[in-house]
């Protein structure tokens, strides 16, 4: 604890100057120092249980569907796509964690900014189908992974995300419209983000319906 010989007031805290009258304090010995009155906290998120647990089904999924692969060969290296799609599960919760406002818009507008994207991109290379293939479907998980993980670590409420989560849940649907039109050759992706997208459908009209009519009747002025 250091000492102002001008206010003859013990300090506690690695201070270097006096709160009271602003002048300099004189060097202690490291060992003598104690730590800050107010120490460095971590996000809360950081040890949350939520993410350890997202952690552990990433690492499973990763190693489980390479394992799959290596059992039962496949022409298309679907895990490799699998991988990406965690990763940019990850990518997408470390950004939005970091900025926490406006988090659901942000988490809608990005699926939907990386699908036209991806689309344009696509038909400007010629087309080979990617986009509708595995973009956009990934896009839809993703999104729905990432909205109700960040729900839950920040315990944001049910006006901050449900109008965006059945968005979401909605545009998830899309790729119904390319399995039936035929615009997609490989399938496994659009169907996982279909059914993805009709359990997150379901769950928010079944558990949260009563907070959906009143939130509706909020912004409607009803």
């Amino acid at each position: 604890m250091k000492s102002c010989s001008y206010c003859n007031v013990n300090i506690r805290g690695n201070r270097e100057k006096c709160p009271l009258c602003g002048n300099p304090l004189p060097y202690g010995d490291a060992e003598n120092i104690e730590d800050e009155i107010f120490p460095s906290i971590p996000p809360f998120y950081e040890s949350h249980l939520a993410i350890r647990i997202m952690v552990f089904i990433s690492i499973v999924s990763i190693v489980v569907s390479f394992a799959i692969n290596i059992i039962f060969p496949s022409k298309v290296n679907w895990p490799l796509l699998f991988l990406f799609g965690i990763i940019s599960v990850w990518l997408g919760l470390y950004a939005i964690l970091q900025k926490r406002y406006h988090i659901p818009k942000k988490i809608v507008w990005q699926a939907v900014i990386i699908s036209l994207l991806s689309v344009f991109w696509d038909w400007r290379m010629g087309w080979r189908g990617w986009s509708l293939n595995y973009v956009i479907p990934i896009a839809c998980i993703s999104a729905t992974i990432i909205m109700y993980v960040t729900a839950k670590i920040l315990n944001l409420s049910v006006r901050d995300y449900i109008t965006y989560s059945l968005i979401d849940s909605i545009f998830g649907i899309i790729p119904l419209i390319f399995i039936v039109f035929g615009w997609v050759d490989v399938i496994y992706p659009s169907i996982i983000s279909i059914a993805l997208s009709i359990i997150s459908l379901s769950a928010i009209l079944i558990f949260q319906g009563t907070d959906i009519k009143a939130e509706m009747d909020k912004r409607m002025h009803i």
